[in-house]
């Protein structure tokens, strides 16, 4: 499920005001016929799937009465049906828009479409599906706090989502549990264990890590920009590095 970002929601304005002039004009099944398909992919945007999957359905029914005559006249009554149906929209949207707000990131060495869509963007397929729900909700949490410009929160949500990943890690690489260790002492644990020489290459960013998750234990520090985004890539490049592991 993808997260609307501003395209998003100016495209829907455009299909829907599209879709509106063209049944009050009573134009043909063609005309009609490209807004459905266009506001049907809002079924997999969050907070609008429900005009994606209900322009998906009125797609399928009409397209079973108008079938391939795209120059036949729609209808009075389907005019009127979905008429009623773009309004009712409207009317959900409105109580919708009101949770919307207008940010603007200040996430400069990110791509910011990237992030929009969620940390999975980041990953190739098999990286993403060797993490945890909880550690791909944690991961996309760290996005969207960057999109925000909630420096420290992106922080927090990304070093807690990879302690999860490095205590699975740790297991794999040694045969030993660590049930024994909390999740906010695993940096602590692995810099003892693994000296900076000799390290292994999945935690070379182990240094940066375990300052940045010391710093934002402290109710004083607050996070820039530059931290988050650090503590953002870092994140990413060792779960993605762990990942080989995960697989062998």
């Amino acid at each position: 499920m993808n997260v609307p970002n501003a395209v998003d929601i100016y495209e829907l304005g455009m299909w829907l005001g599209y879709l509106e002039a063209v049944v009050n004009s009573e134009g043909n099944w063609a005309r009609v016929r490209e807004p459905l398909q266009s506001l049907s992919k809002y079924k997999n945007v969050e907070g609008l799937e429900f005009i994606g999957s209900e322009a998906q359905s009125m797609l399928n029914s009409l397209a079973r009465i108008y079938k391939y005559s795209y120059k036949r006249l729609f209808s009075k009554e389907d005019c009127a049906s979905l008429n009623t149906s773009v309004n009712q929209w409207y009317g959900r949207l409105d109580e919708i828009k009101k949770r919307w707000f207008i940010g603007v990131p200040k996430t400069t060495s990110l791509d910011v479409s990237k992030l929009s869509s969620g940390a999975r963007s980041f990953f190739e397929e098999d990286e993403w599906s060797s993490l945890t729900e909880l550690e791909q909700h944690g991961l996309n949490e760290a996005a969207t706090s960057l999109l925000v410009n909630n420096f420290t929160s992106s922080e927090f949500m990304a070093l807690r989502s990879l302690e999860s990943v490095l205590r699975r890690w740790y297991e794999r690489k040694t045969n030993k549990p660590i049930e024994e260790i909390k999740q906010f002492e695993i940096f602590g644990m692995l810099d003892e264990e693994f000296p900076d020489k000799g390290r292994p290459k999945e935690i070379s960013a182990l240094f940066h890590l375990k300052n940045r998750r010391n710093a934002i234990a402290h109710p004083e520090v607050i996070s820039t920009v530059e931290d988050a985004n650090a503590t953002f890539i870092y994140t990413i490049s060792t779960c993605k590095a762990v990942n080989k592991l995960f697989h062998e």
